[in-house]
């Protein structure tokens, strides 16, 4: 009995710690200067928001995931562009190891359905390759501005 009750123990434990590290958190004055960007206008100056935190608009993922580093995943996102037929927007990602179940959840299909992510727009000097480093899809603010991003 006492093995059981340990067991519990320590899987509640190894589930509060895993939710702790699932979420990230922002000062109110960083918070405040997130700004919100349909995908084809943010791909057209990506550029231009290195460095920023952005929350986008998508509509589904890309299918492919690929291992790009030890902790590190690439992958897209993507967003019909209006009056377009058939056309889309879509900007590379950088999805962590630990958050990579979450991102599969979002759908690989167009549903319709708008969806907003939440992230930084980075540079990686050796490869030239800009991408959107996700951090979540949930927004949650306290009284004093600060915010919790979660997935």
């Amino acid at each position: 009995m006492k093995r059981i009750i340990e067991s519990v123990l320590l899987f509640a434990f190894v589930s509060a710690v895993s939710s702790a590290l699932a979420q990230v958190k922002y000062d109110a004055r960083t918070w405040k200067a997130v700004q919100t960007y349909d995908l084809m206008s943010l791909s057209k100056s990506f550029e231009a928001h290195t460095r920023e935190l952005v929350a986008v608009n998508c509509s589904f993922r890309g299918k492919d995931i690929h291992h790009m580093k030890p902790n590190w995943y690439e992958s897209s996102i993507w967003q019909p562009i209006p009056g377009e037929s058939g056309k889309f927007a879509h900007v590379s990602v950088m999805v962590a190891k630990k958050d990579l179940n979450a991102f599969k959840s979002i759908p690989m299909n167009a549903s319709g359905t708008e969806i907003t992510l939440y992230g930084r727009v980075e540079y990686d000097v050796a490869s030239k390759f800009r991408f959107l480093r996700l951090v979540g899809r949930n927004a949650t603010s306290d009284s004093a501005g600060n915010a919790t991003v979660t997935w």
